[in-house]
């Protein structure tokens, strides 16, 4: 899921003025007058008085301007001494203690340092306190040119136990005054000292008399934050607009940033109610979680207003959300989108889906959307996708924006599944949210597994239930068959180990596991739990055990299932990895026998010296039967090794299939006669179609894997692939080209790469003279998906009419008269026209291709210029496009940083450019990017091409010397170098034998 250089300082920069020795011109004779000197004579000693007053005078002044600069507005504020209830509408809102000279308390503070602190790991608040309530007041000071924002809070806490110690979050923060109060007697509680735990984020506050156990108190603080431009956070964005630049300042708070922005318990569990009220310039608009109650003038900013927000329902500290901006918005209903002026109109088909997938998820779970009004905002500059915020969802504008005629429809698509998403989120993980990030899956897997269910509802010509195949179970699979992948529930303590679990694990392997589940107990059962479960922990909080427990209730009341769901799951769950299941089959007496071991790239590497077992749920099907659609298990390895079945009915010549749809998350490998079967039925022109579109893109997926990792041999998984010629569906070839696309990777570097292409290219040559160039009317966005998946690879590999079509379409576009308001290349296609464009010709071309980018407003054009930039092959434009990805002033933002380093090294001349690039600007970009995830990203894009031993041994070494902080991210791009010099060493040559084999025969 970014970052410009050192994005200036907080409250300006500082300009101090150079004075010139009075001999200025040294070349010139001094002059020595013979009049008589005027002026003040002064002794040595009290010069050096005075000198000592004007320095301590300097500094006082130094730390008056730093302490208030940023707030000269609290000293004019109403002076409030104690808090006190008020009615406005119908919400009740706190009018807080704000701090003024007289008021201003004086506290103690110390800082700790990561060696003070017994356990920087253990990042769990203490449980002596829980907050029950917050009333927050926000000032975003976004156009005085400092940049920051004044905060008042009023929380609402009730002793657990008896303390004399408070400790919450704050980091980034500079609070000015903090009070305690009994609630219902409004006696003052004494804060004898102040410490701020630093590395913890904790704020620890030492009392002069212990809190009585259930007794409910108020704690006020009242402090000043950064409007940051790191992307967490209350930050800062802008955008042009007619050349002028427009600020915004919006949140993010997942997973731990709400501390940034206000004094808070700063864990999912610890749920509240939130009463805000933001400040905003009269010009723009502010949004927050619930709707508008109250209008009201500022009382001293007089061209402010602050806008009240209704109480919210009890949620977590990372879902709240406020935006102040000056964008505009369509509704309807109680459905609103926002985006920038000229950019609104692209917000319609969010609009126009949003809803339907609103209503279809009410109606499909049975629970209606408790609050009264959705939101969702378009971001100039997000560094995620979305964010579910309760009420008010966030976006970048490539993930909410869709126009037609300049946005592909792979891009409409794109729209649809994040807004589902995030719509889904609003139960999961919103109205039930996991008790610690450690099931962070319970939020992302369950989202990620709706989106389909709900696009597939509402849009169900997409068919895309069968991508989610693609994207969730092969794509997840590459990652899990790392020994350095995680369990999906896994636990997390430090900061940094959170960021690394919002992964394809939590996300795509959690999907991928309720999907499986759901075909165990069919779809009425699985739902019928999953809405207990909503409703048994509905404003609270869960774990999975909580899930199993109300899927197992549901299976067994429908008689159809009685093992434990938790048994079953928890080894899905609690492992790391998945299995393979090996069926090798007895041709004379009919008899089959499974065996399951755990998958991993590098075979005998096991992190355990006892390989892991799952609960299997078997389903499969025979020649004789053909029934694809039965994907229920028809029997199951309970946690065993091996087991052996002897009543299968099938002909000793049928071909057998397990895994039906691949509903189960693991591979299948068979015996080779089995595999030969398989091979002959895809072989067949007339006979392919008998075997179901995702078995098919699972038996190439499968075969080429476990070739990769030696428990097949590439004679037989090649010679899956080999049927793809007249192979007609998406998902199958989708399948073998992203396959056959590590391959193509790995030879790359090599002196046999053109025959490898060369049976690419035989493979792809009828497809891709159906599919053809022209793009019809109306056309799915499968069949629009299909055509620029063959014609990529087909121009990849050089095809000659691939080729010259692309650079005949992209010369006009270069030669039009004016080519920012003339594009006749079809939006579908121009990524590869582009990009072909782009490679083939030089600075000119690529400079073209730069301008359109600067004056590009459709973000979709943006990002699809920023990716074909990284086609060209010369060394010196390439090395350019890095270093601009790392200036202020490029007009490349933060959030595409990592679009730009994958651009560049998804090349074999821009691999090396982009990580020797990354290794000599290491510290540079360390602290222009500030995110340790992101940074991750990057280097997980420069090296994914490495896979020669001498190349390893630098990787490592660049990770020893400056990135071993990086945790299991580096280490996972370490065991996956790891894995593409063994399979080079084991398999370069088997590989090229078969390809000159191959063309021969051709």
């Amino acid at each position: 899921m970014d970052y410009t250089s050192q994005i200036g300082r907080v409250n300006g920069d500082v300009m101090t003025q150079a004075h010139e020795p009075l001999n200025i011109m040294d070349n010139t004779p001094a002059n020595y007058s013979t009049k008589t000197k005027r002026g003040i004579y002064l002794s040595k000693y009290l010069a050096i008085i005075i000198l000592v007053i004007f320095a301590l005078a300097l500094v006082t002044a130094s730390l008056l301007v730093y302490n208030y600069a940023a707030c000269p507005r609290q000293d004019q504020l109403a002076n409030v001494t104690k808090y006190e209830l008020c009615h406005c509408d119908q919400t009740k809102l706190l009018v807080l203690p704000l701090t003024t000279d007289s008021s201003r308390s004086v506290i103690p503070i110390e800082t700790t340092t990561v060696a003070s602190v017994p356990n920087v790991l253990d990042l769990r608040l203490p449980t002596n306190v829980k907050p029950e309530k917050y009333y927050l007041k926000i000032t975003p000071y976004i156009y005085d040119g400092n940049f920051t924002f004044d905060g008042e809070v009023s929380i609402v806490i009730i002793a657990v136990n008896e303390t004399k110690e408070i400790t919450f979050h704050g980091v980034e923060l500079t609070i000015h005054d903090i009070k305690i109060y009994g609630k219902e007697d409004e006696q003052l509680i004494e804060v004898v000292k102040r410490v701020e735990d630093a590395p913890r984020h904790f704020q620890v506050l030492s009392l002069g008399s212990a809190l009585e156990v259930g007794k409910e108190y108020v704690l006020n603080i009242s402090y000043t934050g950064i409007l940051n431009d790191n992307l967490h956070g209350f930050y800062r964005s802008s955008y042009k607009d007619e050349g002028i630049t427009k600020w915004i300042a919006v949140t993010q708070f997942q997973a731990m940033d709400a501390r940034r922005a206000f004094p808070c318990w700063d864990e999912p569990a610890l749920k509240a109610r939130f009463t805000i009220s933001i400040a905003r310039p009269n010009n723009m608009t502010s949004l927050s979680n619930m709707n508008i109650v109250k209008n009201e003038p500022h009382s001293v900013l007089s061209n402010y207003t602050w806008d009240h927000y209704a109480e919210s329902l009890p949620m977590s500290t990372y879902l709240v959300a406020f935006t102040v901006t000056d964008f505009k918005n369509m509704t309807n209903d109680n459905f609103s989108v926002w985006a920038r002026s000229k950019a609104l109109p692209s917000a319609a088909f969010a609009l126009e889906i949003g809803p339907k997938i609103l209503k279809f998820l009410e109606e499909y779970y049975k629970i209606k959307f408790p609050l009264p009004k959705i939101d969702m905002i378009a971001l100039p500059d997000f560094k995620n996708g979305a964010m579910e915020n309760w009420g008010l969802l966030t976006f970048r504008e490539i993930a909410m924006l869709y126009e037609e005629g300049v946005s592909a429809s792979t891009d409409k698509v794109h729209v649809a599944t994040v807004v589902a998403h995030e719509i889904a989120h609003q139960w999961f993980g919103n109205l039930v949210t996991p008790s610690w990030w450690r099931d962070l899956w319970l939020n992302e897997g369950f989202a990620t597994y709706v989106e389909y269910v709900a696009v597939d509802a509402v849009e169900k010509s997409w068919n895309i239930t069968e991508i989610c195949i693609l994207d969730q179970v092969h794509n997840v699979f590459q990652l899990d068959a790392l020994n350095s992948s995680h369990q999906l529930s896994v636990d997390v303590s430090a900061s940094e180990e959170t960021d690394a679990i919002f992964d394809k694990i939590s996300y795509g392997k959690g999907s991928a596991l309720l999907r499986m589940l759901n075909h165990i107990l069919t779809s009425d059962v699985f739902n019928a739990g999953v809405t207990n479960y909503l409703n048994s922990k509905m404003y609270g909080n869960a774990e999975q055990r909580d899930l199993w427990s109300a899927l197992t209730t549901a299976a067994r009341k429908s008689g159809d299932f009685d093992a434990d769901v938790a048994v079953v799951m928890d080894s899905w769950t609690l492992q790391t990895g998945f299995p393979v299941l090996t069926v090798t089959r007895n041709y004379e007496n009919g008899s089959v026998v499974f065996t399951q071991e755990r998958f991993v790239l590098i075979n005998g590497t096991f992190t355990n010296k006892k390989s892991p077992l799952w609960w299997i749920p078997v389903s499969y099907t025979t020649a004789s039967e053909k029934d694809f659609m039965s994907t229920s298990p028809k029997l199951w390895l309970k946690g065993e090794k091996v087991l052996k079945v002897d009543n299968i009915d099938m002909k000793k010549d049928d071909w057998f299939i397990a895994n039906i749809q691949q509903t189960g998350f693991y591979r299948v490998n068979y015996d080779k006669t089995n595999w030969e079967y398989l091979i002959k039925i895809l072989k067949d022109p007339t006979r392919f179609q008998e075997i179901h579109t995702i078995n098919r893109a699972q038996m190439i997926d499968d075969a080429m894997n476990l070739a990769l990792t030696g428990r097949l041999d590439y004679v037989t998984a090649l010679n899956v692939t080999s049927y793809l010629a007249h192979e007609r569906s998406y998902v199958p070839w989708k399948a073998g080209l992203s396959a056959l696309g590590y391959i193509d990777t790995m030879l790359s570097k090599g002196g046999n790469y053109l025959e490898y292409g060369n049976y690419v290219l035989r493979l792809l040559s009828e497809a891709v003279k159906e599919v053809g160039w022209k793009v019809n009317p109306n056309e799915s966005v499968i069949t629009s998906q299909y055509r620029v998946d063959l014609l990529a690879s087909a121009c990849h590999f050089e095809h000659p009419d691939c080729l010259e079509n692309a650079v005949r379409m992209f010369t006009n576009w270069v030669l039009a008269p004016n080519p920012d308001a003339y594009n006749e290349i079809h939006v579908d296609v121009r990524t590869i026209v582009y990009c072909v464009g782009v490679r083939a010709g030089g600075a000119r071309e690529w400079n073209f291709a730069w301008d359109r980018f600067k004056v590009a407003t459709a973000p979709s054009e943006r990002h699809r210029l920023l990716s074909v930039l990284g086609c060209t092959r010369s060394p010196s434009l390439l090395h350019r496009y890095l270093e601009m990805s790392l200036r202020n002033d490029s007009g490349i933002r933060k959030q595409d940083i990592v679009r730009v380093f994958s651009a560049v090294a998804s090349t074999a001349i821009g691999q090396p450019i982009a990580f020797n690039f990354i290794r000599a600007n290491w510290p540079r970009m360390r602290s222009f990017v500030s995110s340790l995830s992101t940074l991750n990203l990057i280097l997980k894009v420069v090296t994914r091409r490495l896979n020669q031993a001498h190349e390893y041994d630098e990787l490592q070494r660049f990770v020893t010397e400056s990135c071993s902080d990086l945790g299991r991210p580096v280490q996972q791009v370490l065991e996956t170098i790891s894995s593409n010099v063994q399979w080079r060493e084991r398999n370069y040559q088997t590989i090229v034998d078969w390809l000159l084999a191959a063309e021969k025969i051709s």
